[in-house]
């Protein structure tokens, strides 16, 4: 058995790689909203006063939705290519994408909350810090006597 392969060729299948990102850029708005908010958010990212390991981590998880509206864009098509009638199955097939979408973007929210909050922390431990040290130092005011 021989399958309709073509020969590996690095243009060719960045070619293809690239004709997908278009087709599903014109055909799918929720991936050209994605896109949209995608570059928004980037510039955002650079010009965000924090460290570079925080850009680059929040500029990192933003991809994620992308991928994922990328997947549930292919299983989508597969479905409609086996059938275009109502059936359980291809739903729960298109909803298991959908949800995989979903997920993206819980998952980067939680990755953008963490950042945010251990950014908050720093901030916070940083400005805080010779008065946490006396504290610290001097802890005597902070222990209990029981009589």
């Amino acid at each position: 058995m021989t399958l309709n392969k073509q020969k590996f060729g690095l243009f060719r299948n960045f070619s293809f790689a690239l004709q997908g990102l278009v087709e599903v850029f014109k055909n799918e708005t929720s991936f050209k909203v994605e896109v949209y908010l995608f570059a928004i958010l980037q510039v955002v990212i650079f010009l965000l006063p924090i460290e570079l390991l925080a850009k680059a981590i929040l500029s990192t998880s933003i991809f994620l939705p992308l991928f994922a509206e990328l997947a549930n864009s292919a299983i989508e098509r597969n479905v409609d290519l086996v059938t275009m009638k109502y059936d359980n199955r291809a739903k729960a097939a298109k909803d298991a994408g959908s949800a995989m979408v979903f997920c993206s973007f819980i998952i980067t929210g939680v990755v953008w909350f963490w950042t945010a909050f251990f950014l908050i922390f720093l901030t916070f431990i940083n400005l805080f810090n010779p008065i946490i040290i006396h504290i610290i130092l001097n802890r005597k005011h902070m222990e209990y006597r029981y009589a």
